[in-house]
């Protein structure tokens, strides 16, 4: 059994996911096992680049597995399904079009073995940005001290850190840091890289709650993360040596638009009930 398991769910993305395997395929923490669960029109792993990285994977000591799904339910249902699939111990959901320096993922590691919180996240830059800088965006709140748990509610002033988590943000608030510093800061949620401590993410019911959204939802790891905060606190790290390649987004419905209901928030009150109780 790997130590980590690498969740990638993709979608007609196929030059895309073969940066986001180059990543994999170079990563100084070798131990891991990618699970893919493709839904494009034509099967990524087709591709000879898609097998060549697979190769590079299994020589340097990991595992590469397919899944070809005809059926489109939605990102939450892949998710799902991604989840059951895993055993390691650690689970990190990547999406198709993340590059990863090669230290990522023994840093994410390192990280959530120290801090026993339920998800540690590395958001991607969008270099398309690295000329804008927004200063009034890049407010970082490292975490002093151990990792612990929080309520951050929607509309709160501490819901506002996702502002971190745009353009080049954390390109430019990672860039007076010191080679080889890590900063832990506090986060409203993290997209795109994540590392989930398994066991933590099933005990909050993982993405099982996929069949109360419609085709096209959002928010799906924003739920989960909120209810991981609170029993287990949850963070992000800078730099965070991950880049977005900035592609057209395949998972929401045509013209880039999501179903009215289909933000998995709307679940919020209900899975806290369930799931995350405050302390009494």
């Amino acid at each position: 059994m790997a130590a980590v398991d690498v969740l990638l769910p993709t979608y007609n993305r196929r030059e895309s996911l073969l940066t986001t395997l180059a990543g994999l395929a170079g990563q100084s923490f070798s131990d891991l096992r990618v699970v893919v669960a493709d839904q494009s029109t034509e099967p990524a792993e087709d591709s000879p680049v898609a097998r060549a990285m697979e190769r590079v994977i299994r020589a340097r000591g990991g595992s590469v597995e397919w899944h070809h799904r005809e059926t489109l339910l939605g990102i939450a249902e892949q998710r799902d399904f991604l989840l059951n699939k895993a055993t390691a111990p650690y689970v990190l959901y990547l999406d198709d079009d993340i590059f990863m320096e090669p230290w990522v993922l023994e840093r994410l590691v390192r990280t959530l073995e120290a801090e026993a919180c339920g998800f540690v996240g590395a958001f991607p830059a969008g270099l398309t940005f690295a000329g804008d800088v927004r200063p009034e965006q890049q407010v970082v709140e490292p975490w002093e001290g151990p990792v612990r748990p929080e309520v951050v509610e929607p509309g709160t002033p501490e819901w506002e850190r996702w502002n971190l988590h745009r353009a080049a943000n954390v390109y430019h608030a990672a860039g007076g840091l010191r080679d080889g510093e890590i900063v832990r800061y506090k986060v409203a949620w993290v997209a795109a890289c994540i590392l989930y401590d398994r066991e933590k993410l099933l005990e909050v019911g993982g993405f099982s709650f996929w069949e109360s959204l419609p085709r096209y939802p959002r928010g799906e790891e924003i739920l989960v993360q909120n209810l991981l905060m609170r029993r287990y606190g949850g963070c992000a790290i800078l730099p965070s040596g991950t880049y977005s390649n900035q592609v057209e987004t395949t998972v929401a419905a045509p013209g880039g638009t999501v179903d009215e209901d289909g933000d998995a928030l709307k679940l919020l009150p209900e899975m806290v009930a369930r799931y995350a109780p405050p302390a009494t």
